[in-house]
């Protein structure tokens, strides 16, 4: 059982999430097998989990010659949940359309185009665009959220819930969490699904995340190192080592 986790040029772990992921698939008895950003996997093998940013996850994949998942965002069966109005446009048809404006955007499929944000001026449109490609974004009519937690699930159980924005005063309805995770029936063996407290006291959706790189954001550090292997071995078609 090997673990490939991602190390910046100084020879560290690259984040916390990637130590949290060492420690705990070192503790389970894995070989860890450092790696930095542009390195080849050229001993990669389906069953050797990924631990390390979405593009170095990615080129792992790419590697394995296996497809790399699409964004998640929002699930069709989750639609109830999210209680505003979510359509597709692209980037250039918002920035020339401010009648279209104080709308949440964000990139449909491409993340790390640029952070989701509230456009309510021209300066908050600053970053959005490309030269080269007119971005297919995600739109969707502004909530005000007095806080944002992090539910994490493996095997359609629920690990944990965490806060991760807000304020820590606010509370969530659970039940409207574990009802979202019950009709969620297309969800990957491992995933975080963010919900939020508005300020009419309403538990809505926020988004959802694949678990192949996510951050641990608190989660029991041996639960993160589980949901990671689930994911991947999912992606890969492999044997999940850690489902136990």
């Amino acid at each position: 059982m090997k673990a490939y986790i991602q190390k910046n040029s100084e020879g560290e772990f690259a984040t916390v999430n990637f130590f949290a992921a060492y420690d705990s698939f070192r503790k389970m008895g894995w070989e860890i097998i450092p790696f930095t950003k542009g390195e080849s996997f050229l001993d990669l093998q389906p069953d050797n989990v990924v631990v390390g940013y979405v593009d170095a996850v990615h080129a792992a994949l790419k590697r394995l010659n296996i497809p790399c998942p699409t964004e998640i965002n929002y699930p069709p069966e989750l639609q109830e949940f999210l209680g505003r109005r979510i359509w597709k446009s692209r980037i250039n048809y918002i920035a020339s359309h401010p009648e279209e404006w104080n709308i949440f955007i964000k990139p449909a499929y491409a993340s790390k185009k640029f952070t989701g944000r509230l456009v309510r001026s021209a300066k908050d449109l600053i970053s959005c665009g490309d030269e080269f490609e007119n971005t297919e974004i995600l739109c969707s009519e502004p909530i005000n959220f007095l806080a944002e937690w992090r539910c994490f699930v493996r095997y359609d159980e629920i690990l944990d819930v965490r806060i991760y924005k807000g304020d820590w005063r606010a509370s969530f309805d659970y039940k409207i969490i574990e009802k979202a995770v019950k009709s969620y029936k297309s969800a990957p063996k491992g995933y975080a699904i963010d919900f939020g407290c508005t300020d009419k006291g309403e538990t809505l959706l926020v988004e959802v995340n694949d678990g192949y790189a996510l951050g641990a954001y608190g989660l029991f550090l041996l639960d993160y190192a589980k949901l990671l292997s689930a994911r991947w071995a999912e992606i890969t078609g492999s044997e999940d080592y850690c489902n136990f």
